[in-house]
């Protein structure tokens, strides 16, 4: 049990505790606390069970006092072993490739974080250590799927502003596995980040010290949040049967590409030992982002082999290295996700020359519609239930490459 790093009412939930358990020395003694195991709290309870059970008082005053201090032993008990039991053990468990998984789509109310927090308990579950970060710098909401009712002490400002030293100083502990990196989007201007404070935060997010770490993304095609996309191993595309959604989900995917082919000439590059070519600059805005830029992927790299082969082998880097995934959330019963994902796919297929592989999807539960009004992760409420066993495919496609 790491205690550092919990909320202060948690700390003060599991100390109570152990002083209930154990003894209040014990309960202030951090070393003690970081190694406390679930056999020690079961040990623990069967002494102290069998002091203060009542039947083992006849006398009616002492039976009334035992009773109250056994309820008191029983609830410290649960919380301890709850608590304990939620650290899983490390496992050999790994991502197929790299560690830094984006969750993003160009609406917003598509179900990202939400999927993005029980995505990161069901990743947590299987031994790996889990971080989740709230890039949704305009609309922070993750903690709220964690079940965090309040702001939290800490956020992500606090590192871009300076006022801590690492983003480990604002990581916070969650009671179902994840480390939590939170954002408040009711400080000012929060969402509007400059471009060295987001290669401060990039950097920051790839020195992060874990074996997975999930980014919730915001629900637009911002260079911001574009970037912070193209900087994932394993990107994700959210989203749901809505033409809205299906159509917004291929233009963040169009934005994507664009962008990190604009990115080959820009600072990005030089900061990494390239050098600015005008030409090429030149070559793919026009191609991608002008009036007249009506070009598909293949029709770009085709007139790059005519006309500039010297750019084909980075331009042509840049487009295989682009294998984002799907996810359809709330699929109707009745309707199949490869309907949904299909319309994408076909688009993709023709104007992007990617395949872009549907993942997984998610259908509508009523778990998940109340877990987004009682603030308890779906995942942790019903574990054998249909819902978790969707959130679970689609992490072992993330581990397994499959």
């Amino acid at each position: 049990m790491i205690v550092s790093r919990l909320e202060t009412g948690k700390i003060r939930e599991l100390k109570a505790a152990c002083g209930c358990l154990f003894s209040e020395a014990a309960a202030e003694n951090e070393s003690f606390l970081d190694s406390l195991d679930v056999d020690m709290v079961k040990r623990a309870y069967r002494r102290n069970a069998r002091v203060h059970h009542p039947d083992m008082n006849r006398d009616t005053v002492v039976k009334d006092v035992t009773s109250d201090r056994f309820l008191a032993i029983k609830r410290s008990y649960e919380v301890l072993v709850n608590y304990l039991e939620g650290l899983k053990p490390a496992t050999d468990v790994a991502l197929s490739r790299g560690k830094i998984i984006a969750i993003g789509g160009a609406k917003g109310g598509i179900g990202k974080s939400i999927i993005a927090a029980n995505l990161g308990i069901y990743l947590a579950s299987l031994g790996l250590k889990t971080v989740l970060v709230d890039l949704d710098l305009g609309g922070s909401n993750l903690h709220l799927y964690l079940g965090y009712r309040f702001l939290l002490r800490n956020s992500i400002n606090d590192f871009l502003k300076k006022r801590v030293g690492s983003l480990s100083d604002v990581m916070v502990e969650t009671p179902h596995g994840p480390i939590l990196i939170g954002g408040d989007s009711s400080e000012l201007g929060s969402a509007n980040i400059d471009f060295m404070k987001k290669v401060k935060l990039i950097k920051a997010i790839n020195a992060i010290e874990a074996d997975c770490v999930l980014l919730d993304l915001g629900g637009d095609v911002s260079y911001n949040i574009l970037d912070f996309f193209l900087q994932a191993d394993h990107g994700i595309v959210v989203t749901t049967r809505d033409s809205a959604a299906y159509i917004g989900a291929y233009h963040f995917l169009k934005a994507a590409i664009y962008r990190k082919l604009n990115r080959l000439t820009g600072v990005e590059a030089r900061s990494a030992g390239g050098r600015k070519d005008i030409a090429l600059e030149k070559y793919i805005h026009d191609a991608t982002m002008s009036e007249s830029g009506s070009k598909t992927i293949n029709e770009l790299i085709d007139s790059v082999r005519d006309e500039c082969p010297q750019y084909l082998a980075a331009i042509m880097k840049a487009v295989w290295e682009f294998n984002p995934y799907l996810v359809v959330n709330r699929v109707p019963q009745g309707v199949r996700p490869e309907e949904v994902a299909g319309k994408i796919q076909t688009v993709a297929k023709k104007w992007l020359a990617r395949d872009v592989r549907l993942l997984g999807s998610i259908g509508r539960h009523v778990d998940v519609e109340r877990s987004a009004i009682d603030l308890v992760p779906a995942i942790t409420r019903n574990q054998r239930g249909s819902f978790a066993a969707e959130i679970a495919a689609i992490g072992d496609r993330l581990v397994t490459g499959k």
